[in-house]
């Protein structure tokens, strides 16, 4: 008998993550322009932000705190950040010369808010703990590439990196899932199912 009757959405919440993290850091790791940001910023909003909370909403269902937690707390970053964006360019926001602090400011919340994620999911795999790890260096790096005027490259490839494990996670437990939907009903569903623990 199957743990849960609903799907794990744990693939669906990695490949939002992995969408936004790569079209946010293409630009970050100088491999594309700066301005394709602005263009990648609708996709960053809908992958990073409302499929995150859905996987998030899924997550909650089925009593899994740590999916919840991942999924809401980054689906919140991708969000703010588009907003943070939107509005200063339409004039709502007007930090003038201190863009870019009150960016660096904003990234370095998120920096120490990873923290927690980095332990927590090394506890999970040790696959899935790099991830994390490599998204906190993003964090940081794009930080103080905005506090300090470092190059941005660091925190971009920290996330490229971190979308590129993502990428594996996800093709990992696609063939998984596949594999289970051809066993018979009556096969037991493996505890390693899924890469987040419950």
């Amino acid at each position: 008998m199957r743990e849960h009757s609903l799907a794990d959405p744990l693939t669906l919440g990695l490949c939002a993550f992995v969408v936004a993290q790569t079209m946010l850091n293409l630009p970050n790791a100088h491999l594309i322009p700066a301005a394709a940001t602005l263009a990648f910023m609708p996709a960053i909003l809908v992958c990073g932000g409302l499929v995150y909370f859905l996987a998030g909403t899924f997550d909650f269902v089925r009593g899994n705190s740590f999916g919840l937690t991942v999924n809401g707390v980054f689906g919140g970053f991708f969000s703010s950040l588009f907003l943070f964006v939107y509005l200063q360019l339409n004039g709502v926001l007007k930090f003038g010369p201190d863009a870019n602090t009150a960016l660096g400011v904003f990234l370095m919340v998120w920096t120490i808010v990873c923290i927690p994620f980095v332990f927590a999911a090394f506890r999970v795999s040790k696959v899935f703990g790099a991830l994390f790890f490599f998204v906190f260096f993003a964090f940081l790096g794009g930080s103080l590439a905005n506090l300090t005027g470092m190059n941005s490259a660091f925190g971009g490839w920290s996330g490229l990196i971190s979308a590129a494990i993502g990428l594996y996670l996800v093709t990992e437990n696609l063939m998984r899932s596949v594999a289970q939907s051809h066993q018979s009903p009556a096969h037991e569903t493996s505890p390693h199912s899924s890469v987040v623990a419950e």
